[in-house]
């Protein structure tokens, strides 16, 4: 009998029976499995890593275990760098992404909440129902990088003192707030009735504003990078350069996170955007270049750079590739989704 070789049969069915077109709902329920909710899962680990590392330092603390309690922050921080611009979602209920960052801060907004919490005795007001109805401003990672990375921030939580107890508790609770939101966010995501079963389930009108919100969230990332974590600290000349502005400074990570930042643009773009299409092609070369750049910058503090007129260009030119990527991102992914974004809250204008 006369057979026909495997890779000839293959061919054939493909013929005759042509893979249908994603549509926008695979799309969503791609990006919801495949990077989101893993996202929030690492989030919701490094959150809870934070705090258990916080009870312990609290219990006998140590000047020299401080630097497990930056170590701890910086993961943290890192995970949330990796899922901070995707907005859809139940991250937005109860001034939830607030409470998980408070950046860009207004009007010393951190520094005067935190000073509030810092100057009360005892922590009756520290018990997570209370907490969670204190200012967002001092429940988030920025608060806990003002804790950590202060001057003299080891002798402050280690010298015996009652203020020194009231400062360890207090970054105790945030800790604990930041585990409690990063874990119901994700369980929000997956559980049967959750965000993820909605976009699944939903009607077109569900899938029309998941889509415009999914590609409004990924073009807003390229927006606040832009606007934002590089050109406040920047300022229009060297001598307008504001080093005290770039996100997560005192931690020396304002170049760190816009590197997460743009791994998880890329890692996110290549599920919204086919990479074999002309269009996903066009956006991974256009992330290439800036990624490539932070990676090189490494952990530089954006705002110095950017005041010294020998290595302001290191920064112009990335800001430079942010802004291309940000035209692309604009034009690629709400076509691919099939719907039309206008203005973002996020943008800085």
């Amino acid at each position: 009998m006369f057979r026909l070789p495997i890779a000839t049969l293959l061919t054939l069915c493909a013929l005759i029976f042509p893979a249908q077109a994603e549509t926008p709902r695979d799309t969503l329920v791609k990006v919801s499995r495949d990077f989101i909710i893993p996202r929030y899962e690492t989030l919701a680990q490094a959150a809870k890593v934070q705090q258990t590392a916080w009870e312990a330092f609290c219990g006998t603390p140590k000047a020299e275990a401080v630097a497990s309690l930056q170590e701890a922050y910086q993961k943290a921080a890192d995970a949330w760098a990796g899922i901070e611009f995707v907005l859809y979602g139940p991250i937005s209920i109860d001034f939830r992404f607030e409470r998980m960052a408070h950046w860009p801060e207004r009007q010393n907004t951190v520094n005067r909440a935190l000073a509030n919490l810092l100057s009360r005795s005892g922590t009756d007001d520290l018990s997570p129902e209370r907490f969670s109805q204190a200012s967002a401003a001092a429940q988030g990672l920025t608060a806990v990088e003002r804790l950590l990375f202060e001057k003299d921030a080891a002798k402050a939580f280690t010298d015996g003192s009652d203020t020194a107890k009231r400062r360890c508790a207090v970054g105790s609770a945030i800790a604990r707030g930041l585990a409690t939101t990063s874990a119901q966010v994700l369980d929000e995501w997956r559980r049967p009735d959750g965000a993820l079963a909605k976009i699944e389930n939903g009607d077109a009108g569900v899938i029309e504003d998941a889509a415009t919100r999914f590609a409004t969230d990924y073009s807003g990332l390229f927006d606040i990078i832009d606007d934002q974590k590089l050109g406040v600290p920047m300022g229009k000349k060297p001598d307008d350069a504001r080093p005290m502005l770039a996100e997560g400074w005192r931690s020396n990570r304002s170049m760190r996170a816009i590197a997460v930042n743009l791994e998880a643009g890329e890692a996110m773009g290549k599920l919204l955007v086919d990479p074999n299409t002309d269009e996903g092609a066009s956006l991974l070369y256009a992330l290439r270049t800036p990624r490539t750049m932070a990676a090189t910058l490494g952990q530089i503090d954006i705002g110095k750079i950017a005041a010294d007129p020998k290595t302001r260009a290191q920064i112009v030119l990335l800001r430079d590739a942010i802004h291309s990527l940000r035209e692309v991102a604009g034009n690629t992914v709400p076509s691919a989704l099939g719907v039309t974004i206008g203005f973002s809250s996020r943008d800085g204008d």
